[in-house]
């Protein structure tokens, strides 16, 4: 029996479909089919009832996912507590970066101050999405990550702070004849297609297009919801649809695409965040340097 097969099967189980658990692993649907086949094999027993697009727990099935079911992410957690006691010992903080968005430069060299004045503490930089970003930063892999600033609800056992103030912006591409209205506003787009981050990468994220649209009297036509922001980006540069964004992509430069930005909207803050119970005064540390970006950011927006 591996880890594999019991990822298979743990993820079969809850989803009740071979199909999704396969999209969720990202794995091929016949390799996960064949995982399940060799662990029956192995066990002799049926795990599964195949009834139409579904799959039923036998009793035996049953049985061994309630002993199995918090195997896989207590090995992840194991796993990534290794990692983080090993750069701990290596003096390193690896930091998590939004997926999509651009490194400001103010940003850039706030990172270098900090090498600078802790030589010895070297910063990692990873990107990943939404949802990876989150997790990494509950289960340890990540001591501290860059995003969005809504993503903070989600995040109730975590510290946060501002590193670059914004407004949230709607992206049009050019080739819509609505792009060339001088005073384009959200509300004259109703009945033109939107594309949205989906709502399990980013719950915040999905709310909050459902909510400014509301609040321009209608409801948005979602044409497809996408599982990354990279994804998003390039859906409105391919003329897809109209999205929701921050300011601090590579959109922002695209002279195909309008930014337009959104008058109130306060939710798109560039933000660092780190958990509460991270005693490492390192952590802090770079939290610190980074926000002041956001201090000294606020202060040319005075000027």
């Amino acid at each position: 029996m591996t880890l594999a097969r019991i990822r298979c099967f743990v993820e079969a189980a809850h989803c009740e479909n071979f199909t999704e658990a396969a999209q969720n692993l990202y794995v091929p649907q016949p390799s996960l089919s064949k995982q399940i086949s060799l662990l029956e094999e192995e066990l002799g027993v049926k795990l599964f009832h195949r009834v139409k697009r579904k799959v039923v727990l036998t009793p035996a099935g049953r049985y061994l996912y309630d002993q199995l079911k918090h195997i896989p992410a207590q090995t992840a957690q194991a796993f990534e507590q290794a990692r983080v006691i090993g750069r701990a010992g290596l003096g390193s903080l690896l930091v998590g970066v939004l997926d999509g968005q651009e490194i400001n430069s103010s940003i850039l060299s706030r990172l270098q101050h900090f090498s600078e004045k802790f030589p010895d503490m070297e910063v990692l930089l990873e990107r990943n999405g939404f949802k990876n970003l989150r997790s990494g930063l509950q289960n340890g892999h990540y001591d501290l990550i860059i995003t969005v600033s809504f993503e903070e609800e989600t995040l109730p056992e975590a510290r946060s702070a501002v590193i670059l103030q914004q407004r949230g912006a709607f992206a049009i591409n050019r080739l819509n004849p609505k792009c060339d209205i001088p005073n384009l506003t959200l509300d004259m787009l109703a009945g033109e297609n939107f594309l949205a981050i989906s709502p399990e990468e980013s719950p915040n994220g999905y709310a909050l297009l459902m909510k400014q649209c509301k609040l321009c009297g209608f409801t948005p036509k979602i044409v497809r919801t996408l599982n990354s922001l990279e994804s998003l980006i390039l859906g409105v540069e391919a003329g897809m649809g109209i999205a929701l964004l921050d300011r601090n992509t590579r959109l922002e430069k695209n002279s195909e695409v309008r930014m337009v930005p959104i008058v109130g909207s306060d939710y798109a803050h560039v933000s660092v965040m780190w958990l509460n119970n991270n005693t490492s005064s390192m952590v802090s540390r770079l939290a610190k340097e980074l926000s002041t970006v956001g201090e000294a950011m606020r202060e040319e927006a005075r000027v």
